[in-house]
C-alpha cells in the first residue's frame, strides 16, 4: 500500500490531564478510552497526530469496503447480457419499473423456528384452505415454514393455482427448485392483479427469487430452456395473461358416457426409453377422444412416471378456457412423440407440441384429453357402431384395395 507521507505544522499544544474514561474518535465501531491509571498526561501533539492517523486509516478502511459491497451488488444485479441489443435504454427503463415494485413484491418469511403449536397449524392451514388438499400435518408444516405464518394469497388466485404451488413446497418431484417456482408463481398472479405490468416496456416479464429483474420480448422454447438452465426455477411470462382454448367433444363406446377412449404412450424424442403409456381408464381419468380439442392433455399422474417430470416441460403454467376452467396445465417446452392404441396394438408416432399435462388433483376435472393435434397425424377408421382403429399409414393405403375388391 503506498501512502504519501504528509508534513502538517501543528501548534504546540501544553500538556493536559484527561478525565477517567473520556471518550475518543477511533477505528469505526470501536470506542476508546484512556484511563488516568494508565497515564496522568499525554503529550498533545502525539495526541493529534494519532487523533488523525486513526481518523485516515478508518476512513480508508470504510470506502474499500463500501467500493467492494457495491462492486458484488452491482455484479449481482447485472442479470442481462451485455451483449444485449436493447442497452441502456432497456435496461433503464426496466430498472425504473423494477424499483417501483420493491414495496410491493411477494416476499416469503420463512419460520427460523420449526416449533409450531398443533391449533396454530391447523388455523393456518384452513385460513389458506391448504386442509383441503391434504390432511397430511407434516405438509401444512413445509408450507408454513416455506411462507411464513401471516402469509396470504392473492385475492385473484384460485383454487387450481393455490394448489400448484402448494405442490411445488411439499412434493419431492420439484426439489430444488420448487420454492423458487412457488415464490415466481405467487409474484407474477399479485403483479397481474396489481394492473402496474407496463406492456409497453415489453410483452415478457423475468421473475427471479420473487421478483421482477426486466422486461423483454417473446422468446423461443430453445432460449427459454437456456434461460431455465440460467435461473433455475425462474419465470419468463406474458404480461398479458394467455389462455388455451380447450374444448370437449366426447365419443367413445362408453353407452352411459357417450364418448371414446384410448390407450396414450408418451415419448421423450431426446430419449426412447424415456416413455410411458396410460390406459383409457387409470387412477380415476379417462382418456376421451376429442376432436374439439385443440390439444392433447395428459393427467400429471403419467407425466409424474417419466425420468425427470421437469425435463422437456415449460416452468410456466396456465389457465384453459372452457373444459377445466379453474386448473391449470403445463405446455410441452419441446416436441414430444405421441401414439394411440388398445393396449396391444398401437398406432405410428406422430410429434407434437401441442401436449400439455393437467396439474397435480385438478378441481372438477377427470378426463385427459386426445386432441385434434394427434387425431390428425394419425390415420384411423370408425366401422359401424364398433370401436376406433387406429391405424399405421401401410395398413392404412391398403384401405381403398380392400374396400374396392368387395
Amino acid at each position: 500500500l503506498n501512502m504519501r507521507k504528509i508534513s502538517l505544522k501543528l501548534p504546540k499544544v501544553p500538556k493536559t490531564k484527561i478525565s477517567r474514561k473520556r471518550k475518543t474518535l477511533g477505528v469505526k465501531g470501536v470506542e476508546m478510552s484512556i484511563s488516568t491509571s494508565e497515564t496522568n498526561s499525554v503529550s498533545g501533539s502525539y495526541f493529534v497526530y494519532g487523533y488523525l492517523y486513526s481518523l485516515l486509516y478508518s476512513n480508508f478502511l470504510y470506502t474499500s469496503e463500501e467500493s467492494a459491497l457495491e462492486k458484488e451488488f452491482t455484479k449481482n444485479l447485472s442479470l442481462k447480457d451485455s451483449s444485449d441489443p436493447k442497452d441502456e435504454k432497456q435496461n433503464t427503463a426496466s430498472e425504473t419499473k423494477s424499483k417501483a415494485f420493491v414495496d410491493m413484491e411477494f416476499t416469503s418469511n420463512p419460520v427460523t423456528n420449526n416449533e409450531v403449536a398443533e391449533g396454530d397449524l391447523r388455523m393456518f392451514a384452513e385460513r389458506l384452505g391448504i386442509n383441503k388438499f391434504t390432511e397430511n400435518k407434516e405438509d401444512w408444516k413445509k408450507f408454513y415454514v416455506f411462507s411464513g405464518s401471516d402469509f396470504a394469497w392473492p385475492d385473484t388466485m384460485k383454487v387450481g393455482e393455490c394448489r400448484e404451488v402448494f405442490d411445488y413446497i411439499i412434493r419431492p418431484e420439484w426439489e430444488p427448485i420448487g420454492e423458487e417456482l412457488a415464490r415466481n408463481t405467487i409474484e407474477y398472479r399479485r403483479l397481474l392483479g396489481s394492473g402496474d405490468l407496463d406492456e409497453r416496456q415489453g410483452s415478457h416479464i423475468l421473475l427471479i427469487n420473487g421478483k421482477l429483474v426486466e422486461y423483454g420480448k417473446e422468446i423461443s422454447s430453445e432460449e427459454d430452456e437456456e434461460l431455465g438452465k440460467k435461473f433455475p426455477g425462474c419465470l419468463y411470462v406474458p404480461v398479458v395473461e394467455r389462455f388455451v382454448e380447450l374444448r370437449r367433444s366426447l365419443a367413445r363406446d362408453d353407452q352411459r358416457r357417450k364418448e371414446w377412449q384410448s390407450h396414450i404412450c408418451i415419448r421423450n424424442v431426446l430419449n426412447a426409453r424415456d416413455e410411458v403409456r396410460m390406459a383409457n381408464m387409470e387412477q380415476g381419468f379417462r382418456m376421451v377422444i376429442d376432436t374439439g380439442a385443440t390439444m392433447t392433455v395428459i393427467p400429471y399422474f403419467v407425466r409424474q412416471q417419466l425420468y425427470n417430470p421437469k425435463d422437456g416441460w415449460k416452468r410456466g403454467s396456465i389457465y384453459p378456457a372452457g373444459y377445466g376452467n379453474g386448473a391449470k396445465v403445463t405446455q410441452v417446452s419441446r416436441d414430444w412423440l405421441v401414439c394411440l392404441g388398445d393396449g396391444t396394438n398401437w398406432s405410428n408416432w406422430v410429434r407434437t407440441s401441442e401436449l400439455y399435462s393437467w396439474q397435480s388433483d385438478p378441481p372438477n376435472v377427470n378426463c385427459g384429453l386426445i386432441g385434434y393435434d394427434v387425431l390428425n397425424d394419425i390415420p384411423h377408421y370408425k366401422p359401424y357402431r364398433q370401436t376406433y382403429v387406429f391405424l399405421k399409414n401401410d395398413i392404412f393405403n391398403q384401405i381403398p384395395q380392400v374396400l374396392g375388391s368387395e
